[in-house]
């Protein structure tokens, strides 16, 4: 058996087991950014509906479903209402799963309309700062000590390129690192030595201890001290009106369907 009919395999268990439908299944991590070795894990992540019956109840059940297979793939899955809340907060990690380049499952119409009102909803300012905070002010304090600096250089340089699209185009930055890096890299020798780490990258070993070519990170520093400094005054327009009608028709539509 194959991988995506392993996985395909996994998720009619889960199915099964927890008497619900998938709607979405993604890979998430280092696999959809291709930034992974051959060790890597899998991080599957899959939006999921339940029965009628489930939203009848006074109290809300659990809206969380994790699973861990021995074929180390990782399995984490959001119901469908709790997904929705967190769309209409433009929750990046969501967004992210919704531009994943590796799509193991979908119920395309359910993935259609969310598409469909991403422009509603998405919050560039938010996004701005989740990316700031979590990779560049994170990896940047981080980077002298780390274990593995070429990781983690990956990591902020994602943070900071992730940041690089949203100041230019407002929309949700692409998943896949290599296209992040095509967008907005416009030095030919930068681009060409970030490409040579996200090869170096997929032929490491997760534990191998590489050095990262000194005008990179000097380059990244750059980018970096830029967007820390300017972030508070980054202001695009917000779009959402605070109606949540279209989110209330989607939830209905796939469980009744």
């Amino acid at each position: 058996m194959n991988l995506s009919s392993t996985i395909l395999s996994h998720l009619e268990d889960i199915e099964r087991k927890y008497d619900v439908r998938v709607l979405l299944a993604v890979e998430s991590g280092s696999r959809a950014r291709g930034l992974f070795s051959d060790e890597s894990d899998w991080d599957l992540r899959f939006v999921y509906v339940n029965r009628l019956d489930w939203y009848l109840n006074v109290n809300e059940g659990r809206d969380v479903i994790e699973e861990m297979f021995d074929d180390n793939i990782d399995m984490v899955g959001w119901e469908l209402r709790k997904t929705l809340r967190l769309f209409q907060k433009s929750n990046p990690s969501l967004m992210e799963w919704l531009h994943s380049p590796v799509i193991y499952r979908a119920d395309e119409v359910f993935l259609s309309r969310m598409r469909a009102l991403e422009p509603v909803y998405f919050n560039p300012i938010k996004t701005m700062y989740h990316y700031e905070s979590l990779y560049i002010k994170h990896d940047k304090r981080y980077l002298q000590d780390s274990a593995n600096p070429l990781k983690r250089f990956l990591h902020y340089l994602r943070g900071i390129l992730s940041c690089r699209w949203l100041e230019e185009h407002k929309t949700m930055p692409p998943v896949l690192f290599s296209e992040l890096v095509q967008a907005t890299v416009e030095d030919d020798s930068i681009r060409q030595k970030i490409n040579e780490l996200i090869t170096l990258k997929r032929q490491t070993k997760q534990n191998d201890n590489l050095e990262v070519d000194a005008s990179l990170v000097e380059y990244a520093h750059h980018l970096a001290d830029h967007f820390e400094q300017t972030i508070s005054s980054y202001r695009p327009d917000i779009n959402h009106s605070g109606d949540s009608s279209d989110l209330d028709g989607l939830l209905r539509d796939m469980v009744m369907k």
